[in-house]
């Protein structure tokens, strides 16, 4: 049985600078920061938005390269490592506005 997901998209994020999948990726991922940051895995995006890992990887590039998001990964030592991204505060503005 297939599960459904219904993801709220804000066509704010679409103009000239985002194609349309980034501005799927950085919907959802505005949608997630509640706060500064979110925990977001790329294997849950991906699943989530039906897109291909590298392309996920490639479009996350590209927003880092826009500075709409910022990726920080550290180590947890032995067990792997956690990552934070950060949506730009005035993406994050708008899409949390009504």
């Amino acid at each position: 049985m297939s599960q459904e997901r219904y993801i709220k998209f804000k066509s704010d994020f679409t103009n000239d600078n985002l194609d349309l999948k980034e501005s799927l990726v950085l919907s959802y991922l505005a949608s997630l920061t509640k706060k500064d940051y979110c925990f977001a895995s790329n294997d849950h995006l991906s699943k989530t938005l039906s897109i291909n890992d590298r392309t996920l990887y490639r479009i996350m590039n590209s927003l880092e390269e826009k500075e709409l998001i910022k990726r920080v990964t550290k180590s947890t030592g032995r067990y792997g490592k956690d990552r934070r991204i950060y949506v730009n505060p005035t993406v994050k503005k708008s899409y949390h506005s009504k």
